[in-house]
């Protein structure tokens, strides 16, 4: 608080009595910790504002089914609600600074990110660097997640997109994260491609820019 020991000397010297100096100690304590508390307690309020407008966000609970959708944003949206499992993580992040925005289901298109960050996340384990990029390439808009982790076993790397397979361990995975992450993309006209190795695993999302609307997804 900024207080060193001449100051409170200093107050000592004013006060003379002991019991008065230890009574002002405690009053200036207590008044200082209460100040804390409201700061935190402000700060809590904030994140939980931000977190309930990144879940409307990432659920696209306010929009039609099919729209023209900002990638970037769901990508925001999605960092923002894993944010605890990315602690001690470093995340970069490579946007395209005008990246085009594609016809597609925006709700959808953030569980594939939800997916691969939260894969991303469980390889680093808090403690590696979890990538994102997004650019047009063609008539294709790109999204990249990559982290430096162990990598995919070579053994399991055939296996990786069916549905109940996981190389978690027992509890931690339910195997159906990349069949889903499969499914969505290829209900937009896209397809999602991966290499790993130690140290470097990164999933490629190809989604088309320009797509005839389907409600049906």
């Amino acid at each position: 608080a900024s207080l060193d020991s001449g100051r409170l000397e200093r107050l000592a010297e004013e006060l003379e009595d002991e019991e008065a100096f230890a009574a002002a100690l405690e009053w200036l304590g207590a008044t200082l910790e209460l100040a804390g508390l409201a700061g935190e307690v402000e700060q809590s309020a904030a994140r939980i504002s931000e977190l309930v407008g990144a879940m409307k966000d990432h659920t696209n609970m306010d929009r039609g089914s099919y729209a023209a959708t900002d990638v970037r944003e769901g990508l925001e949206s999605t960092l923002t609600i894993l944010g605890h499992k990315l602690r001690g993580a470093t995340v970069t992040r490579d946007y395209e600074e005008r990246l085009p925005r594609i016809w597609a289901h925006a709700g959808d298109l953030n569980q594939v990110w939800a997916n691969l960050l939260d894969n991303a996340a469980a390889a680093v384990g808090g403690a590696g660097k979890v990538g994102i990029r997004a650019y047009g390439h063609g008539d294709s808009l790109v999204v990249e997640v990559s982290d430096d982790g162990p990598g995919i076993p070579r053994e399991a790397q055939a296996r990786i997109f069916e549905p109940f397979f996981t190389t978690k361990q027992v509890g931690e995975g339910t195997g159906l994260g990349l069949d889903i992450v499969r499914r969505i993309v290829a209900s937009h006209g896209g397809e999602v491609t991966f290499e790993s190795e130690p140290g470097e695993t990164r999933f490629v999302v190809r989604l088309p820019l320009e797509r005839e609307a389907d409600d049906g997804g």
